[in-house]
């Protein structure tokens, strides 16, 4: 046992080095106040802006954002490495288009995986996984929302991926432009597609993933039940310029998946970082996916 004496020195050695970490940290932001200072001081002018604009879009990038298109790219491929090593048993893949993400699932895990896609010819290409992977796969041809109803979907080509159940995506150029189309599609809630084909077969569910061009908070919405009672262990949003349009930050997401933490994917096998939702630099309302990870479950 230490002495009396020890644990003193030990205590005072403790204290000094603690001084000493604060005294660099309190010297690096001197440094970095300076360094800004002559930094806004030189390039703060009309005729910088296009510097400026070229290191504001490298720094997106590589914080994970505008990293399209591709598992490679957009950081997913190694989130589903980790994921695999987790055993997973179900997954929900909502906005699964043709089945790109659906088929990753399937062959990388031992999952069933269930899958949401209102387009028919999207839907009809994804249907053909049930031939590869039979009872492990269910498609199902609606849409997902926080009611049940039935909705106007916009689109373009009859299995876009840009289309969107909210009108108000439409004000972004390279959705506009595309769907030109509407047709009329029944909506569920995943809440009662759970209580009429899930519950009592599953007791947990491991990914619940959403990519809806827009239209993620209303699957959160009508998905509280599920959230509740299956607690997926990873929760996988689509966080784009559209929700900029629906005047919905991460944050407002975030706040529908109580006892959750945000980690952003980074591309090109990055990993994973995690993201505080109350900062703005985690609000950015470019394409980017998170990862809602349940307070308690480790990735790694």
């Amino acid at each position: 046992m230490r002495t009396e004496m020890e644990k003193q020195t030990h205590g005072k050695g403790e204290l000094e080095q603690c001084r000493r970490c604060e005294r660099i940290k309190s010297s690096l932001r001197w440094a970095y106040n300076l360094l800004a200072e002559i930094y806004i001081y030189i390039f703060a002018r009309p005729s910088a802006q296009w510097l400026n604009d070229v290191i504001l879009q490298l720094a997106l990038r590589g914080r994970g954002y505008k990293n399209c298109c591709g598992p490679e790219r957009t950081g997913e491929a190694i989130f589903l490495a980790l994921f695999a090593k987790t055993n997973p048993k179900l997954c929900i893949d909502v906005g699964a288009n043709k089945g790109d993400y659906s088929e990753l699932l399937l062959s990388k895990t031992s999952a069933k995986v269930i899958a949401f896609e209102p387009l028919p010819k999207a839907f009809a290409s994804l249907s053909k996984l049930g031939a590869s992977y039979g009872e492990r796969f269910d498609a199902v041809n609606v849409g997902v929302g926080s009611r049940e109803d039935v909705l106007e979907l916009h689109y373009g080509s009859e299995d876009s991926e840009f289309a969107s159940f909210s009108a108000e995506v439409q004000q972004i150029d390279y959705v506009g432009v595309h769907n030109i189309h509407v047709m009329a599609v029944p909506v569920i809630t995943l809440d009662a597609y759970y209580k009429k084909h899930i519950a009592g077969a599953f007791d947990v569910l491991d990914l619940l993933k959403i990519d809806t061009e827009g239209f993620e908070y209303e699957v959160l919405v009508g998905a509280q039940q599920v959230i509740s009672e299956l607690k997926p262990k990873f929760i996988q949003i689509e966080y784009n310029w559209h929700q900029l349009f629906r005047s919905q930050s991460l944050k407002k997401l975030a706040e529908l998946m109580p006892g959750y933490s945000a980690y952003q994917l980074l591309p090109h096998g990055g990993g994973l970082v995690k993201r505080d939702v109350n900062r703005p630099e985690s609000n950015i309302y470019h394409y980017s996916n998170f990862i809602f990870v349940r307070d308690g479950v480790a990735l790694n």
